[in-house]
């Protein structure tokens, strides 16, 4: 999978950039934002997620790694594809999106274009307490799920311990889960 380009716009649409990396142009579809910024002819870093379908490829491009973070959680829900996560990561900053996931904020997810009432609670529903992690889990936690820990069992290891490296609490969590 392509995650991150590096190159020069080389076009641009309303809600699409064409990015040249070495001799290849990738079509990357991206937030207004992003859009308006970019300068044909200027260099561009994207953040990416390649979206491979069987008749089709596409690329949805992100200005910030947190960004496309918060695009990758928004398409677990059912019934936001990435043109929906695209379009609620480009409605404001991700601190924005993700308050008003968290204080179930419907009202102004609704308002997003493409998103709607339904699918506003459904990712409230979904993603409420889950799009803010607490300062150091998310590396140790990433490290117990590469080792087959489940996502909660990583969060439930990582509640009760202390230390300040993520190496430190990812020992003192397989300890912890070696004792259950």
């Amino acid at each position: 999978m392509i995650a991150y380009l590096n190159g020069t716009v080389l076009r641009k649409g309303g809600n699409w950039l064409i990015v040249g990396v070495e001799n290849l142009g990738f079509k990357v579809f991206a937030a207004p934002g992003v859009v308006l910024s970019a300068k044909v002819g200027g260099p561009i870093a994207l953040w990416t997620h390649e979206q491979v379908r069987e008749d089709s490829r596409e690329f949805f491009g992100f200005a910030s790694p947190e960004e496309l973070e918060l695009f990758w959680k928004l398409i677990t829900v059912s019934g936001v594809g990435p043109k929906v996560a695209l379009a609620l990561v480009g409605s404001s900053n991700a601190a924005t999106v993700r308050k008003w996931v968290d204080e179930a904020n419907v009202a102004a997810l609704a308002e997003i274009r493409g998103v709607g009432q339904k699918t506003a609670q459904k990712i409230v529903l979904e993603l409420k307490g889950k799009l803010t992690e607490a300062p150091g889990s998310d590396e140790a936690a990433e490290a117990l799920i590469a080792l087959g820990y489940s996502r909660e069992e990583a969060r439930g290891a990582l509640a009760g311990v202390s230390g300040t490296s993520a190496e430190e609490r990812v020992k003192a969590a397989l300890r912890a889960l070696g004792k259950r």
